[in-house]
């Protein structure tokens, strides 16, 4: 990656590391091998393809999807069995294979968290979950056809 492309997205580069500013988590280093990448955008994101998973103490079970293209995006995740013990939505063959899975224990699925002003109220998105193969370093949010899954479930019942 060249500087002026780097400096462009918000990142640095420094002995190794990268690094970019998130407005909502602060700076952030990482490497290369850090990063988790998109097999097709989030909807509605189509030019975001490389992102981090930040996880920290203080906001677990809740994890940051942090976008290294564009600091300013963010989203935040649950792994759907901490909340929804019976969530188990199938992964199709293809979708299994885009994401190069070759032992569902290489997976996790996560779903992105809305939190309103209360936050008694956030919801998740069961409908579309974040797959995620960790061996790989793979993830495609994927479009379940069931539509026993919402995509505004509560979180807290």
């Amino acid at each position: 990656m060249d500087t002026n492309s780097a400096a462009a997205a918000g990142k640095e580069e420094k002995m190794g590391l990268l690094k970019i500013n998130s407005p909502k988590l602060g700076p952030i280093e990482y490497k290369e091998d850090d990063l988790i990448t998109l097999s097709s955008p989030l909807l509605g994101f189509p030019e975001l393809n490389d992102f981090l998973l930040i996880s920290n103490d203080t906001s677990y079970p809740f994890l940051w999807f942090q976008s290294v293209e564009d600091p300013n995006t963010c989203f935040i995740l649950v792994e759907a069995g901490t909340f929804f013990k019976d969530y188990k939505p199938v992964i199709n063959k293809r979708e299994s294979k885009v994401l190069a899975i070759s032992d569902m224990k290489e997976v996790k699925i996560f779903c992105i968290v809305v939190v309103p002003e209360n936050p008694k109220m956030s919801t998740a998105n069961l409908r579309a979950p974040l797959v995620i193969n960790f061996e790989k370093k793979l993830a495609k949010q994927i479009i379940l056809d069931d539509d026993t899954w919402k995509i505004k479930t509560p979180l807290f019942q």
